[in-house]
């Protein structure tokens, strides 16, 4: 049940007339009335003499303890909007709490501790004390607490109650470190916010001890020990103001003596770094227009022309900055052969397995320039390791590392460890990967190009086939197992093996001789 708190207001600013005395009892009445649950209250007039005659000076009403809250609101707005010199006394229970002031603000500490309840409970006086103790030392001492524990008991708090209490009393830094650590960040905070204004126009720097005094103090931390901080940190931003001015003088005097060419310099390098941001923007502008196909849509080119124009990008940089962009997202076509790559790179991106194996044929055969002519044991030394880079990274990037010159390096180099044989390595690499089987009566093993598989479900390495080196592709695909070796042979030196690791291989397909 909430208990009654008898108030009494009084107004005692001496400059007031008794007539404007008057008026303010009856409109703090109105105020009060207004208020839920106050429409019943009855309200008690507080006069006193003067001017030879007896003058309504305040007001005294009984109310439940659960209205004072919105009665202090109350009272805190009408001291905001007229402010006379005012007496406040309220008694509950036991309890006398008076204050007189003229300034809304005083109110607010009273409204806390209306909003906490500690008004009316035990909770206060312990509260009370361990505040006390924690204003005084800053921390709470080994006897400190043993008192707190007695009036604990006393008023018949729980061990955890009385903890919660003195953890808030202590505030949230509890110990005299934690305080000292604390004003130390502020008072640091404070001076990088000085240094920060420094940058900006002139302004008449305030003294900033007087409320780093004042933090000090509700921290329950020492002033000698606080002004020791703070006088450290003010050496610091001294130093620091000498310093910026010393650059100062010194940038200005190096202004001065910046001749014309130097000037000249400087605006080059600026509009270099401006034409590398429109670069930038460019290129990132490329990177969105091509995120969904190697070549961007009507309405993506029609935007690139647009920033072209509009950030004076030159048509040959917009094309250079568009394949760097292209290379980087759907794979790099450098040749050292000047072999165009990039319908290879297309049939790869939609997968067109067939059709990009056909594709590599002609590449390499143009690389090599032999006019559609096989590829011989002599002749494959003239596919550089540019290219063969190329073509490798493509297969690589679009079937995920499954398809491949390295990925055929890898089966070869398995049966090399199986197979001691030339020979027999040769045929066993070319079962590995699929592109002959097992011999059997009346045929030794070797497949027709049309039958062979080009789908990701073929073995690893099986694509890009190297019908590029096959005398004739009429009825089997075979390659000679001298050019064979001597592709092998290049490849290793163009892509060495050494960090590579060795990928398992479909047990579908026979390592050794039968």
């Amino acid at each position: 049940m909430a208990q009654n708190v008898l108030v009494a207001i009084k107004f005692v600013d001496p400059q007031c007339k008794s007539e404007d005395l008057v008026t303010e009892v009856h409109y703090l009445i109105e105020d009060l009335r207004d208020l839920d649950g106050m429409s019943q209250t009855r309200f008690e007039t507080i006069s006193e003499l003067r001017d030879v005659a007896e003058t309504r000076v305040g007001v005294e009403f009984r109310a439940p303890s659960n209205l004072l809250e919105s009665i202090l609101r109350r009272l805190r707005d009408r001291l905001y909007y007229h402010p006379i010199e005012t007496c406040f006394r309220f008694r509950i229970a036991e309890l006398m709490l008076q204050i007189q002031t003229h300034q809304a603000e005083d109110l607010i500490g009273f409204m806390a501790a209306a909003q906490s309840g500690l008004l009316f409970s035990p909770e206060r006086d312990y509260l009370a004390e361990a505040e006390t103790y924690s204003r005084t030392q800053g921390e709470l001492s080994p006897t400190e607490r043993d008192n707190l524990n007695l009036l604990r008991q006393r008023l018949g708090l729980t061990a955890e109650q009385a903890e919660v209490l003195n953890a808030r009393a202590a505030g949230p830094y509890p110990t005299q470190a934690d305080k000292r650590r604390h004003f130390e960040d502020i008072t640091a905070a404070e001076f990088s916010r000085l240094r920060g204004m420094d940058a900006g126009p002139p302004f008449a720097p305030k003294d900033i001890w007087p409320v780093l005094q004042e933090l000090a103090e509700n921290l329950g931390l020492s002033i000698l020990e606080a002004e020791a901080i703070f006088k450290t940190h003010q050496q610091r931003y001294a130093d620091h103001l000498r310093l910026q001015t010393e650059h100062t003088r010194a940038k200005t005097a190096d202004d001065a003596r910046l001749s014309a060419e130097a000037k000249a310099e400087a605006e080059r390098q600026k509009q270099a770094q401006r034409e590398q941001e429109h670069y930038d923007q460019y290129r990132e502008l490329c990177r969105q227009g091509m995120a969904k196909g190697i070549y961007p849509s009507e309405f993506d080119q029609g935007r690139l022309d647009q920033a072209r124009r509009l950030w004076n990008v030159p048509v040959e940089q917009a094309l250079q900055l568009e394949a760097e962009v292209r290379d980087e997202l759907y794979g790099g076509v450098a040749t050292a052969a000047g072999v165009d790559y990039s319908r290879l790179r297309g049939l790869l991106h939609r997968q067109a397995w067939h059709e990009a194996d056909l594709e590599t044929e002609v590449a390499i055969l143009r690389a090599v320039n032999l006019d559609m002519q096989p590829v011989t044991a002599a002749t494959v030394q003239r596919l550089s390791p540019v290219d063969i880079a190329t073509i490798d990274g493509l297969w690589q990037r679009y079937s995920r590392g499954r398809f491949g010159f390295k990925a055929q390096q890898q089966v070869y180099r398995s049966q090399q460890q199986i197979q001691p044989d030339d020979r027999q390595r040769c045929l066993a690499f070319e079962r590995a990967l699929g592109w002959s089987q097992e011999p059997a009566w009346l045929s030794r093993g070797y497949r027709p190009y049309h039958s062979l598989n080009f789908s990701l479900e073929a073995p690893p390495g099986h694509l890009p086939t190297w019908r590029w080196c096959c005398p004739s592709l009429s009825d089997r695909y075979r390659i000679n197992l001298q050019v064979m070796a001597a592709v092998i042979h290049h490849l290793n030196d163009c892509m060495p093996l050494e960090s590579v690791p060795i990928p398992a291989l479909d047990s579908t397909f026979p390592t050794q001789l039968a």
